[in-house]
């Protein structure tokens, strides 16, 4: 059977190490001369050398310690500062001990239920809010299928009927120029032009919707990638040709052999060096610069345009995007390009970036890695 002392020793032990109340001994000056594990803990710090207006949110003035030590029977509704950075509120005691002041605080049990019953609406409207959005996000992706599906059957629906008017427009203009007035071989000129926009749109249509519809196969194989930088530098020469504008191919001479889809990346430097030819004023130059490590390939696509304003280095990649740059006069796109090559160097583990030459206005480089290793199997992104 304990005694009395005993008891008392065996409480106060139970306060200084586990009970879960603030237990505070402040000293005559305002000076913390002790506390329990749980003030310690609830705190965050080294009690020792604090005064209560360190540990206590006042916004009265100091905390007059003399006033509540005379009136005991009143229970004080006190801010503690904690170590978690948030403010505790807790229901104080004060009781005086000798020349000393105790500190005694517990949790406000009804300001505890009552926070937790707006917890549990705050829950429940936001349980309510989850099952809303993935409602919306179910119908938005049955939406964004059933558009690609519309714009895939769209675009094939019309490729054939353009594909018509394109072939027989060069026909018309290779054939019958010679018969045709200077209006009439304009609009001829026109026709040619429109429809062959109209082309591009509609392939880099069916691109897009294939892309979104997660049905982008690769077929890799073995190929250097000089094969396909070459072509496409010829395919643009003409282009290049009339607008005064010098390609240049620059490559050390290695072998750059790495698996890849040819045509796709061929795909990509078409829209490259397109890109860099329609921001290029004449009588400048557009460089594709070839360089490798063991472990990845560079191509570089350099153009002497006007450089990508800032902050709009990634937005060209973005389907659609049109950005502030200007392009040379009479030239024109579909603003898909640059999102579909960034895709198919993606589906290459690869990576595609933009970057402005040193000084204001002196170019921009397009440039894209391709790993040296990569399965030589259909893929798909």
């Amino acid at each position: 059977m304990m005694t009395e002392t005993q008891q008392l020793q065996a409480v106060d032990q139970y306060l200084q190490e586990n009970a879960p109340v603030l237990y505070l001994l402040v000293g005559p000056d305002g000076r913390l001369l002790g506390g329990n594990a749980y003030s310690c803990n609830l705190l965050g710090r080294d009690i020792h050398g604090l005064t209560v207006d360190d540990v206590f949110l006042t916004f009265g003035g100091p905390l007059d310690i003399a006033t509540y030590r005379d009136h005991p029977e009143q229970v004080q509704m006190l801010s503690l500062t904690t170590g978690a950075g948030l403010p505790e509120t807790l229901l104080c005691h004060f009781k005086a001990v000798d020349d000393n002041t105790l500190i005694l605080g517990t949790l406000d049990a009804y300001e505890m239920r009552r926070l937790r019953r707006e917890m549990v609406v705050l829950n429940n409207q936001m349980s309510g809010l989850t099952r809303e959005l993935q409602k919306k996000n179910h119908q938005l992706a049955e939406l964004n299928q059933l558009k690609n599906q519309f714009l895939g059957m769209a675009a094939h629906d019309l490729r054939k009927p353009v594909s018509a008017i394109l072939n027989y427009s060069e026909f018309l203009l290779d054939e019958a120029s010679g018969c045709l007035g200077p209006e009439h071989l304009g609009f001829l000129r026109t026709i040619h032009a429109s429809t062959d926009l109209m082309r591009h749109l509609i392939d880099d249509f069916l691109d897009i919707a294939l892309i979104e519809s997660g049905r982008f196969p690769l077929n890799l194989g073995k190929v250097d990638i000089l094969r396909p930088v070459r072509r496409s530098m010829a395919l643009q020469h003409i282009i290049a040709l009339k607008r005064k504008i010098d390609l240049r191919l620059i490559h050390s001479g290695d072998d750059f052999t790495l698996p890849m889809d040819e045509y796709k990346i061929e795909q990509v430097l078409n829209n490259l060096i397109s890109n860099a030819i329609e921001h290029s004023p004449q009588d400048s130059q557009v460089t594709v610069r070839i360089s490798g490590t063991d472990t990845e390939v560079l191509v570089t696509v350099t153009d002497a345009g006007p450089g990508i304003p800032e902050g709009e280095r990634e937005k060209v990649f973005a389907p659609y995007a049109r950005g502030e740059a200007r392009k040379a006069a009479g030239t024109r796109s579909t603003g898909l390009g640059l999102a579909i090559s960034k895709k198919i160097i993606e589906a290459h583990k690869g990576r595609i970036w933009a970057e402005n030459l040193p000084g204001l206005g002196q170019g921009a480089s397009f440039c894209f890695l391709l790993p040296q290793n990569l399965e030589e199997e259909g893929d798909s992104v």
